[in-house]
């Protein structure tokens, strides 16, 4: 048979004990906990950087990883004004570590770039390849000279001055741009992949100047003996390539030597101000 049924009771508000009446206020606050922590994690993955309290900037990675503080800016700055053109001359023709030379290429790959079309190229040349190089150079420029005059003699006293200096090179790298379009399928003004590149340029000279590295962009000969088929085919250039110069890379104990100065900023700048004219 079936069991009886209990008997109906009508509701009667209880009331909580003392034990009650303190869990429940904590359990509210850690229900408040969870949720902050799962709102807060999402806002991280939106929002990539922080300030960090330093003044620099904290960038987080994708996957999680440990953040890396950017320096502020007084510390940038400050890398700025200390970068300085070495001259092989004053290399000591101690070796630069690979990883250096990455790193400082690295840094290259992130300048800006119009149109994303990223024209800088480099050709890295170290050991006896920048002898060689530099041997073919000499014998382009020594072409168009006339040995036994007075201005071929004074190239030619130059060209070996050059030769001994370069023995200490370290690493040459030859600074290119290339053709390249963009995704609309046409090509930028080449003043803007040419000032691209020189940001590339800039951007391997800081990270040289960091590491404490000597660093020298060395242009001359763009459009005559850089431009020459010897020297285009031992850089591997194709015809939408065009070298821009050479950069030199070694070890210097007389970086400190080097001093550097600049006319006032203000002297260079001119400012527009969007607000109206006062009248006295």
């Amino acid at each position: 048979p079936p069991s009886p049924q209990p008997p109906f009771q009508p509701y009667t508000p209880r009331h909580f004990d003392m034990l009650e009446a303190l869990t429940l206020p904590w359990a509210l606050v850690g229900a408040l906990s969870i949720i902050c922590a799962i709102l807060m994690g999402l806002l991280s993955h939106s929002a990539p950087y922080e300030y960090a309290p330093s003044g620099g900037r904290k960038e987080k990675g994708k996957d999680g990883g440990e953040d890396k503080t950017i320096p502020d800016t007084k510390q940038i700055a400050e890398l700025i004004r200390k970068r300085r053109s070495i001259f092989p001359k004053d290399y000591n023709g101690g070796k630069v570590p690979q990883e250096a030379i990455e790193q400082m290429l690295e840094a290259a790959n992130w300048a800006p770039t119009h149109g994303k079309t990223e024209p800088w190229r480099f050709v890295v040349m170290d050991g006896e390849l920048v002898t060689k190089f530099q041997a073919t150079l000499a014998e382009e420029v020594k072409k168009n000279v006339e040995e036994g005059t007075p201005e071929g003699d004074k190239i030619y006293k130059k060209l070996a001055r050059k030769a001994k200096e370069k023995k200490n090179v370290s690493h040459l790298i030859a600074i290119c741009f290339k053709k390249v379009k963009n995704a609309k399928g046409s090509y930028m003004p080449e003043w803007e992949d040419i000032s691209a590149v020189a940001c590339a340029v800039q951007n391997m000279h800081l990270v040289a100047t960091a590491a404490g590295i000597a660093a020298y962009w060395s242009s001359g000969g763009v459009d005559k003996v850089l431009a020459s088929e010897p020297v285009r085919s031992l850089l591997r250039l194709s015809d939408d390539e065009r070298c821009l110069g050479l950069f030199h890379v070694g070890m210097s104990d007389r970086s400190d030597k080097y001093r550097g100065s600049r006319k006032p900023w203000q002297e260079k700048v001119t400012w527009l101000s969007g607000q109206s004219e006062q009248k006295q």
